[in-house]
Parts: C-alpha cells; structure tokens; sequence
C-alpha cells in the first residue's frame, strides 16, 4: 500500500473569499528559535500537549481588576521546538454603556482616584458546576481559572480520506460585578491560533417594564435596558526571537480601473497611533518577528461601532502604542507608580513615540450590541465578543503530515 500524507488545512479556511488569504495561505513556515522561559514567579504553570505533538506552554494568574491574565505564552508545532509567542495578554478594558445612560460604566475599576461609590469587581471560585475541566489557581487565587480541552475544526484533509480533527486548549476565569457575570478566556488551537474571548450573562440590573410582549398591561414584563460593550485586549508581543517585534497594516482597496482588483498594500507601523478597521479595504494588522515569524489579526467579525463622548480611544478599533509597564488599562490606568507619572487612559499613551527598535503594544476594540428581548429574563443569554490571531510562516512545511 502506498503511503498518504495528509496536508494540514489553515483553520482560516471558511475565509477563503477574503483578499487577505494571500497574507496567511503560507501558515507556519518560519526558521528556528529559543525555546521558552517557563519561570512564572507567583503565577501558575501551564502547558499542553496534543495528541499531534503541536503543544502550548504559559504563565496563569487572575487579576481582581481584569480577570485573567496570561504570560510567557509558547507554542511548539510538531517536530518543532517551543518557541515564544506573547509576553502578556490580558483584558485592558471593557465599558458598558445603558442606552438611557448619558456615559458608560467601566467594568474594570484599578485607578488609584475612584471614588468610594465605585463597584468592585469580584472573582469567582469555581468548582465543579462551573467548570468542566480542571479547575486550576494560585496561593493568592486559588479555584479561579479553568482549563479545558474542546473539539476545534479540520486539521488535515487529503482526498477522499476521512478528515483529521484538532483540539483546542481553552483557559478562562469568570468575574462578577453587580449582577453580570464576565466570562474571560483565551483558547489556544493545535495548529497555533489564539481566540480571546469576553462573554457577558447573569441577572439583569437595569430594567424597564416593556408591555409589547404582554397582552395584559398588569402583568408587564421587565427586561433588561439596551446596551453597548465595548471590550479592550492588550497585546503585547514576543514573537520567537528576542529582536524587537514590528506591526504591519494591510489594506486591499478596490481598484475599478484594473478591472476591480484589489492589490495587497503593505504599510509599515513606525510610530504609535490610533486606527480604524476600514472595511471596505478588507484591512487587517500582523505582528511579526525579524526571522518571518508572525501572527495576523483578522477584524472579520468586527460588525459593530462604538462611539464615545466621554473616551475618545473608544472611538478607534487599534492603538499601537510603545511598551510602558505603567500602561496597563484603556481607561482607569493607576497614574502615578515608582518610575513616575502614568497616563489615565490609552489616550494619554499615544503620542506619536517612535516604535523602531521597541517593543510594541496591540490594543484592540470590540463591541456588540445587547438587544434583549422576552427571553432574557430574568438571566441575560451569553453574549460573546472576541477574535483569532492566525499564525503564519513558523516552519517551512506542514507541521501536521500524517502518513498511513
């Protein structure tokens, strides 16, 4: 018999029609690399390792003020060694914002000027309800992340041959503030994706009687108030070498004059800005390492605007700022540390500082619409936002080669 080798198919595969496959149809193929540092002080240790070879390693810990954070992420394709991927990724941010409100509620309360009215946020203890998988924490936090294995997409398919599935490692914690529950996760597929997610549910606080469902106007049913969430990721870089990292922007305007192409343009982010998704040019970022090495972020889903009187970075999807350890939230941010003074918000952070030779920063901007009808009450459906990183040019072949 002779033998069959199955290619891995991208699992950005569904995206095919999009002019940015030409960016990402080249995933994995890279050069060599240092293997990663798993000295995670206070937080927890974790690491994965699939039934294909492909693994994950990371830095866990759970932040009272933003949920769960990850550090010293690395991926290790097949055949491959461990290589570093992220310094740290987190939640910067997440405003909502009650259509009969003039200003949104910052979910995330970490400035050294709140007032004493200001709602804390609290962590939930898992157990076994609340988490299907094992229940993971450190001294300081302990019950409060867990980590799961799910079913993900097509791995490889050759032919006619049955279709190779993959798994995706999953590691959330869940943070309560009034009557809403915060579900924050970071999924790490086998091939090598990153899929931040924030979800919203619970028990409605802000409601009004609304009798369009009830045909008796005494028996009125409350629901909850319309809404906006708006959530910030803060990404920050650490792709494969220790070089510095850069951040490429590209666009695919529509040229009717050469028949209606859209030709790949490529622009080079040298200093820190605020910037839009730009949909109608299919624009799109990727973060990449001197060797080639990188990760794209696809704003596909990016379906919803936010407009904002009271924070203008609202207002912009991207900030690409330079790497400050003081500059950690979009809004609130503690100002004043050992070094100096810090910015209050994502505003302050960006001031056209030159990012050649630096490490940057990748803050990215999320909303959705919540539209709640008869059947949110009285608990709120799960509302999610999140998005993917796809990886690309980490090895120069298919890393998921199956021979039989």
């Amino acid at each position: 018999m002779k033998n069959k080798t199955h290619t891995a198919l991208p699992a950005f595969k569904l995206l095919w029609l999009t002019p940015f496959l030409l960016v990402i149809v080249s995933l994995f193929i890279g050069q060599s690399a240092r293997a990663q540092d798993t000295d995670c002080n206070d937080a927890s240790v974790l690491q994965h390792t699939f039934a294909s070879g492909a693994s994950w390693s990371a830095c866990a810990h759970v932040s009272e003020v933003h949920g769960l954070e990850v550090s010293h992420i690395a991926y290790r394709a097949p055949g491959d060694s461990s290589r570093s991927v992220m310094a740290s990724v987190n939640v910067a941010q997440i405003l909502l914002h009650y259509h009969d409100k003039a200003n949104a509620e910052p979910q995330f309360s970490p400035s050294d000027s709140d007032t004493d009215d200001s709602v804390p946020s609290q962590t939930l203890r898992l157990n076994e309800r609340t988490c299907d998988g094992e229940i993971l924490g450190t001294d300081a936090q302990p019950d409060s992340f867990c980590s799961r294995i799910k079913n993900n997409r097509i791995l490889a398919k050759f032919g006619q041959t049955p279709s190779l599935q993959s798994e995706a490692w999953e590691v959330y914690s869940v943070m309560l503030r009034e009557s809403l529950t915060w579900n924050i996760s970071w999924t790490f597929t086998e091939d090598g994706q990153i899929r931040p997610r924030v979800s919203v549910s619970g028990r409605p606080s802000r409601t009004q009687l609304d009798s369009q469902f009830s045909q008796n106007a005494r028996n009125d049913i409350p629901r909850l108030t319309r809404a906006s969430v708006l959530a910030t990721w803060r990404l920050v870089p650490a792709m494969d070498t220790d070089a510095p990292d850069r951040i490429e922007q590209f666009d695919f305007p529509l040229d009717v004059a050469q028949g209606n192409r859209r030709a790949m343009q490529i622009t080079p982010i040298t200093q820190e800005a605020l910037l839009q998704v730009e949909r109608e040019q299919f624009r799109g970022w990727r973060i990449i390492d001197t060797t080639g090495a990188g990760y794209y972020m696809d704003p596909a889903n990016q379906g919803y605007s936010y407009a904002s009187n009271e924070y203008d970075w609202a207002n912009y999807d991207v900030a690409i700022t330079r790497y400050d350890a003081c500059e950690q939230y979009a809004s609130g941010n503690i100002t004043s540390n050992d070094n100096g003074t810090c910015g209050a918000h994502l505003n302050d952070y960006v001031n056209a500082e030159s990012l050649t030779d630096e490490v940057p920063v990748f803050w990215y901007s999320q909303s959705r619409q919540l539209t709640p009808g008869i059947e949110d009450w009285p608990v709120l459906s799960d509302v999610q936002i999140g998005f993917d990183l796809l990886p690309f040019d980490w090895t120069a072949t298919s890393p998921f080669e199956v021979v039989e």
